[in-house]
């Protein structure tokens, strides 16, 4: 973490710091658990259509278009600014902080969105998984070596969504979204006020905010696979 170069942090500040970062990389190792299968070299994908229909229907493509322009441009925070005044210090790119965090509600937070994460996780997996083109669309996963590795593929996708989950589920998005950020249910007033007057909430803005990195890492393939059935391409102005 960046905490700018001309300030040197007191003992506290710094400490507060190390001790975000510690959470957030016990936080994404117990998230690696998951990930039990490796792929390593080349790979590429193999789609078949032969039902009398097209290879997505249309809510799908509309699906696919919102994700792949959602996640193209999902932000990463590469640093905090920690800035002085007046012997206390800041965030000084808090508005960084908060725009990657409220650009991942609809992937991570809303359950309802197609391009909520287990949903396009769905999409995927339905195409890899079908062995009957006839049927519709078939996604056949190649390695460079060892040829047919669709059955891995899934398996390695499953596992990347399990580490999604874990990661939401020992995390507080809902806090963020909900009582902070996007919304102010007064269920969170109380702590809002606590987090807010003590300094806590910078914390746990910085340890979201990294952690959104991970989740956008394991979406991937996900992407990968959605983008090449994507088209057309976003236009010109």
């Amino acid at each position: 973490m960046d905490s700018g170069e001309s300030i040197v942090l007191p003992q506290d500040v710094e400490k507060r710091i190390i001790e975000t970062e510690l959470d957030v990389d016990n936080i994404i190792q117990k998230a690696a658990v998951f990930q039990k299968t490796k792929l390593t070299g080349n790979i590429s994908f193999r789609f078949e259509q032969k039902a009398d229909k097209d290879i997505l229907d249309d809510f799908e493509m509309a699906q696919s278009v919102c994700f792949v322009l959602k996640y193209e441009y999902l932000p990463i925070l590469e640093r905090v600014e920690i800035l002085e005044h007046n012997g206390k210090y800041y965030i000084g790119n808090m508005e960084s902080v908060r725009h990657v965090i409220n650009e991942y509600r609809s992937i991570i937070a809303n359950q309802r969105d197609s391009i909520y994460y287990t949903r396009i996780h769905k999409l995927c997996r339905e195409k890899l998984i079908n062995n009957d083109a006839s049927i519709g669309l078939k996604v056949t996963v190649l390695h460079e070596k060892e040829g047919d590795i669709t059955q891995e593929f899934v398996r390695y996708l499953d596992e990347r969504n399990k580490s999604i989950r874990f990661l939401l589920e020992n995390s507080e998005f809902d806090y963020l979204y909900n009582g902070i950020l996007q919304h102010s249910d007064h269920k969170y007033t109380s702590r809002f006020w606590d987090d807010y007057y003590s300094g806590k909430i910078n914390h746990i803005f910085i340890k979201h905010s990294y952690i959104l990195g991970y989740i956008k890492e394991y979406l991937y393939w996900h992407y990968k696979i959605i983008n090449s059935l994507t088209f057309p391409k976003i236009g010109p102005i």
